[in-house]
């Protein structure tokens, strides 16, 4: 019986213990609720390996209005659009074929920060969140 107990007690850790090392991502609707009517400044990648400096403004009928500069660069900003949409659960953008796609995992930072998780080919992007359209795009 003691055996049985245990058993059952070290069952219940793991069965508990799993969930608190998971990944906890954020629901798409969630992320649109963040950013939508707001801008996001980023990076898609580290310097030198052809990454642009980008803001982007998210509106409510799913439109992105965003510019982008290379990597720390003074200078003019190349403006671009696309759109956004929640699918299956998840937030997910499309900017075109040379901007990175897709709909992907987002986690919030304790300091309002947004980071987009595990993009293939590029790993994490972090997101400041700015209020409104401050950059008027």
């Amino acid at each position: 019986m003691r055996n049985f107990l245990v058993a059952a007690l070290a069952a219940t850790f793991a069965m508990t213990a799993v969930p608190a090392m998971a990944d906890v991502y954020m629901p798409g609707h969630e992320v649109a609720a963040v950013v939508v009517g707001n801008t996001i400044e980023g990076q898609y990648r580290e310097c030198g390996a052809a990454r642009n400096d980008f803001r982007e403004h998210y509106t409510a009928d799913g439109k992105i209005k965003g510019e982008e500069r290379p990597c720390n660069q003074a200078g003019n900003w190349a403006t671009y659009g696309g759109a956004w949409t929640v699918e299956d659960g998840k937030f997910c953008v499309n900017l075109g074929s040379d901007r990175s796609s897709g709909c992907f995992d987002y986690e919030a930072g304790a300091d309002g920060a947004l980071t987009r998780v595990g993009e293939p080919g590029v790993g994490n992007t972090n997101f400041k969140i700015y209020d409104g359209n401050p950059n008027n795009l």
